[in-house]
């Protein structure tokens, strides 16, 4: 991301995050890392299973709790 920022899907400004996303999504795998936890749930509150589904299209309204593990 630093070598070639501007090749990147999420570029850095000044070396700023712009987006959550970065912090737990392996863009190159398109999974989830490993040791980050995502619960998501819709408005109804159905739990969504986004690490079984990365490419699921949220509802509008639905809550995410991200969790990195600490080991």
């Amino acid at each position: 991301m630093m070598i070639n920022p501007e090749k990147s899907i999420f570029p850095l400004f000044k070396g700023l995050i712009h987006c959550y996303l970065q912090l737990i999504w392996d863009a190159e795998e398109n999974k989830i890392y490993e040791d980050c936890g995502v619960d998501a749930y819709g408005p109804s509150k159905k739990f969504i299973p986004l690490r079984d589904n990365i490419d699921f299209n949220l509802y509008p309204n639905s809550n995410i709790t991200i969790t990195a593990h600490a080991d």
